[in-house]
């Protein structure tokens, strides 16, 4: 609460300010924004385990929802170095194979991270392998499943805005979908191997503590 006083000189009660010129009191919008920063403030634990995991290849995303009662969400999501390495882990398992693909790579939300067409694979295949990653992130399952399903008489799937074809394949760390990578541009057999193989390879390092 401020206060005012008839004698420039008196400091306000309760500080050693000086009432006039003082800044009027916080908007009640202000007062959440600060309450919500004092919560996230308290959550230091949660950010050190996140740490744990390598933050180098990880975004935390918060979600304010500024209602009766501020809360907040923490998502764990690749980030854009996150998205690379899981890139050059499919591209390395390609071209083992000698099997040029189309690699994308997404975070939760389904949003582009990383992306690459290797020579010799047609441009349609480009469009399939992003979908194929967004499907999977989105549904928070591979590709194959949603096929599947649909194979056997789900033919809703078929209305939705998604890829049913196999080459998708959520990215999970300790169960939790971080994102997810599609391939195409091969047989649905390799496509989905490489899909494997660039989703498990990928594994967040720990830091190592420090001894004194």
């Amino acid at each position: 609460m401020s206060y005012a006083s008839d004698n420039p000189a008196e400091p306000c009660p309760g500080n050693g300010d000086n009432c006039h010129g003082a800044s009027p009191a916080p908007a009640p919008g202000h007062a959440l924004a600060d309450s919500v920063l004092a919560q996230l403030n308290s959550n230091q634990s949660k950010s050190v385990d996140m740490a744990k995991l390598g933050t180098s290849v990880f975004s935390l995303a918060t979600v304010f929802c500024l209602s009766a009662g501020a809360q907040t969400v923490n998502v764990m999501t690749l980030n854009q170095a996150g998205g690379q390495t899981v890139l050059q882990a499919a591209k390395e398992s390609a071209q083992q194979r000698s099997a040029p693909s189309a690699i994308a790579v997404v975070d939760t939300a389904g949003d582009l991270l990383a992306f690459q067409r290797m020579d010799g694979v047609r441009p349609a295949s480009a469009d399939l392998a992003i979908e194929k990653a967004r499907t999977a992130a989105r549904l928070q399952r591979p590709t194959a499943e949603i096929e599947d399903n649909i194979n056997k008489g789900r033919i809703a799937f078929v209305t939705a805005d998604i890829v049913a074809l196999r080459g998708g394949m959520p990215i999970r760390v300790n169960g939790e979908v971080v994102g997810a990578v599609g391939i195409a541009g091969l047989s649905k057999e390799t496509d989905t191997e490489i899909a494997n193989t660039a989703a498990a390879a990928f594994s967040p390092s720990p830091k190592t503590p420090k001894h004194n």
